[in-house]
């Protein structure tokens, strides 16, 4: 397992591995911005030698038939990747050829498409990761980490919600799919006993959307896992919390919640099929300060029907809400939601580049209502006028509590600033 960034210098240093090690098969997982990166990679690869070169994680699985006539592309690994890889090197070993379950396979020019495979039901029936095969997980670690190693667990796949700028249910479905309760507990356990992990985050789609196993889950952490942090990476559904889930939260450990609120008009909320009520969103906002949380809050500008009013109006809400932090992103229409085809469909897309196509690059598309310019102008004054604030600022310094957290935060500060003034 190899990460180019975090790995090497530059791909001089990755052509020299692949050159070295020379592997029968190449994977590369790949998101929307990393997709022509990956591409260019493979070609460089397959100038080298001859491997057979695989695609697979969001974007492939959003684009499978585009992956698959790229000329370096030989597989395309659709969905959840674990049982289908495992099956098509076993088959590869054994020389087999033809369709296989879950991928779409070039042979001989042809393109074959397997049957799809279904989703894994059972998720215990997985191993944990192997973190083992990570050179450097010391370089892991989010912004708002108070200790270093961290280390991600996901407790369930899937989302049944259909937020039309989401590309989740592409890869995990609509259905949620859980881990038992014992079945995570035991991967926490191992990585504070045996990888010396002092804080874990959370990375769930929709971490409470059954209560009864939150409740459950909550219970065991708050008995059996002692001495460590807890965070949310993702937000969390703000009609899924209440006291009772917010109380055990804070008992089991956890410090920090964040909330996708997206838009403070209700009318967009209800276009994009967000299925929230802005007067939900103060409510359970006061309820985690009143808990002791740290607070976070997603905004998106340029949802479908934004206007320059509207986004005013987000803006103003995100300072009368005052969460602890605050992120505004652009809307970026990922390929495989909802709001990809219909920009398409519109004529609204401004670039097919997926490079372009980042969280911190400037928006890829012209709405009829906004321009992308006052799209990005609105950007920057959101976050001047969110941090820059003298008691803003001072209740963030009082709130760090590690070297690691103020040195993070700033390298986090520093390259939002960048990002933002770029683009």
């Amino acid at each position: 397992v190899v990460d180019l960034s975090v790995d090497f210098s530059g791909e001089k240093d990755f052509h020299a591995f692949v050159k070295k090690c020379k592997p029968d098969v190449v994977g590369f997982t790949t998101v929307t911005p990393g997709y022509n990166g990956a591409i260019s990679l493979a070609e460089s690869i397959k100038r080298m030698y001859n491997p057979f070169v695989i695609f697979g994680g969001p974007h492939p699985t959003a684009m499978a038939e585009t992956v698959i006539g790229e000329k370096c592309v030989d597989g395309v690994v659709i969905g959840e990747g674990e049982e289908t890889i495992v099956a098509f090197m076993k088959r590869k070993k054994r020389g087999g050829s033809g369709p296989l379950q879950g991928m779409l396979i070039k042979e001989n020019g042809a393109i074959m498409r397997g049957k799809t495979r279904d989703f894994i039901h059972d998720l215990d029936t997985l191993p944990f990761p192997s973190r083992s095969l990570l050179k450097h997980p010391e370089r892991y670690s989010p912004p708002d980490a108070l200790n270093i190693p961290t280390a991600t667990v996901l407790t369930s796949r899937g989302c049944p919600y259909r937020c039309t700028f989401c590309q989740a249910p592409k890869i995990w479905g609509r259905t949620i799919r859980r881990r038992s309760v014992e079945n995570v507990i035991a991967e926490m356990k191992l990585l504070i006993e045996q990888c010396n992990i002092r804080e874990i985050h959370i990375a769930d789609d929709d971490f409470s959307h059954d209560k009864s196993w939150t409740l459950q889950f909550l219970d065991t952490v708050t008995r059996e896992i002692k001495g460590i942090r807890l965070y949310f990476m993702n937000g969390l559904r703000i009609d899924n919390v209440d006291r009772e889930v917010l109380t055990w939260m804070k008992r089991a450990g956890f410090v920090n919640v964040g909330f996708g609120v997206e838009s403070a008009c209700q009318h967009i909320l209800n276009r994009v099929k967000k299925g929230l009520k802005v007067t939900e969103i103060e409510e359970t906002f006061r309820m985690a300060r009143s808990l002791g949380f740290k607070t976070w809050a997603f905004f998106v500008l340029g949802l479908p029907g934004e206007t320059a009013g509207t986004v005013k109006k987000t803006i103003d809400f995100s300072l009368s809400l005052d969460p602890d932090f605050a992120k505004y992103f652009y809307l970026v229409p990922f390929p495989g939601t909802d709001v990809y085809d219909e920009f398409k469909s519109k004529g609204y897309l401004t670039t097919n580049d997926f490079s372009k196509y980042g969280i911190y690059t400037k928006p890829v598309f012209e709405l009829p209502s906004i321009t992308s310019f006052e799209i990005k102008q609105a950007l920057l004054r959101a976050y001047l006028r969110f941090y820059f604030r003298p008691l803003k600022i001072l209740r963030i310094l009082l709130k760090i509590r590690t070297i690691t957290e103020f040195r993070l935060n700033l390298r986090a500060l520093f390259f939002l600033i960048r990002k933002v003034l770029k683009n």
